[in-house]
């Protein structure tokens, strides 16, 4: 399971923000959990403080995740990893960002990825967290 874990606070114009990110932990039976803390994803610089609701899929023995990630507002990022441990960041290959103006022109966040019928399909929240309006996308 990918969890998503809060570490600290971080103080920024004059706001206060939890710092977490995305981490990893296995069960046996879906109800006792093993977590050592393992971290999958990281912030790829100082700017970033929350990584948040982590999607993934497993298409040809590869590992995909979509997750949101926030410096100032929320954008959907993408990582992928041959073991479900090691992740590699590929924010710039996520295919979606935010539109120039409407219901997700400020932030897109909190994704869910399925796939059906050969094709994908993306939920994921717009401005305000949502407030704006939700949206989907798809890509062969």
């Amino acid at each position: 399971m990918w969890y998503i874990s809060g570490d600290s606070w971080f103080a920024r114009d004059n706001e206060t923000f939890p710092v977490y990110n995305v981490k990893y932990a296995e069960s046996r039976d879906a109800i006792h959990w093993e977590r050592k803390g393992r971290v999958c994803v990281d912030f790829k610089d100082s700017e970033e403080h929350a990584l948040a609701r982590p999607c993934v899929l497993k298409e040809d023995g590869i590992y995909k995740m979509w997750y949101s990630y926030k410096g100032t507002d929320y954008r959907i990022g993408y990582a992928e990893s041959k073991d479900g441990l090691r992740w590699k960041r590929m924010d710039d290959r996520v295919g979606i960002d935010v539109s120039t103006d409407g219901f997700d022109s400020i932030m897109q966040e909190y994704a869910f990825v399925v796939s059906h019928k050969g094709k994908k399909y993306m939920f994921y929240n717009g401005n305000d967290y949502g407030k704006e309006g939700i949206g989907y996308a798809s890509c062969d």
